[in-house]
């Protein structure tokens, strides 16, 4: 999801030719797509699986893409008092905020030790290009199977999983002050166009706009849903 603080933002489906204008929109990971953004934005990049995914996968709708759900000036104030905040306070303001204030149950996976084990090789190593027919195997299922169930349970498909996975992985290394190439290396990626091209396609934008030098950003990371789907300690 990403919100325009100061303007308006435009996004477009790949392919087409008309700009859709909003200064709200909610989309799918998988959905490849152009963005425009000027001035100060904000972003959130919720984990496959959980709670908050599963809302803003159900505002996003059929197509992947939606614009100004009716919670937008809610979650717009949030950015503008994050903004102004320490960076102590931002759990504290999130979660009297939509969509963090409004959780229900949605599936998880901890009854299944199978998709628990890929879930965990696949985090615990962004860097290897893990084959699914291997993965599939080591598990004692078929191919077939896993990309069923993996699909079911997370609500991506695995190679989806594997590659946001890897985005994030880089985007926490950028926090911690790594440079992009080396970010994207440890994440996995062949090299920084490979990164770039990832992330282009799920936010829309190159991570060089987003993560240029001088811009402020305030980051909150959370990694408690992959934990609790894990059992992780």
């Amino acid at each position: 999801m990403v919100v325009g603080l100061d303007t308006e933002i435009k996004k477009r489906v790949k392919g087409n030719k008309q700009w859709m204008i909003s200064r709200c929109f909610v989309f799918d990971g998988a959905l490849s797509h152009e963005t425009i953004l000027n001035g100060s934005v904000g972003i959130l990049f919720a984990d496959p699986g959980s709670e908050i995914g599963e809302i803003l996968t159900k505002e996003a709708g059929p197509t992947g893409l939606s614009a100004n759900p009716s919670w937008a000036p809610e979650l717009i104030a949030t950015c503008f008092e994050i903004q102004t905040a320490n960076p102590e306070q931002y759990p504290e303001i999130l979660n009297r905020s939509f969509p963090f204030n409004r959780l229900a149950p949605v599936q998880k996976i901890q009854d299944n030790e199978r998709l628990i084990y890929v879930i965990r090789k696949l985090i615990e190593n962004p860097e290897e290009s893990t084959n699914i027919e291997e993965l599939a195997l080591e598990i004692g299922m078929s191919e077939s199977w896993l990309q069923h169930e993996f699909k079911n349970a997370v609500g991506l498909p695995l190679r989806a999983f594997r590659k946001w996975f890897r985005i994030k992985t880089a985007v926490i290394a950028i926090k911690e002050g790594s440079n992009l190439a080396d970010a994207a290396l440890g994440a996995g990626f062949y090299d920084q166009a490979h990164f770039t091209n990832a992330f282009r396609e799920i936010f829309g934008i190159s991570p060089s706009v987003v993560f240029q030098k001088g811009e402020s950003i305030r980051w909150y990371i959370q990694n408690e849903e992959i934990e609790k789907m894990l059992r992780l300690p």
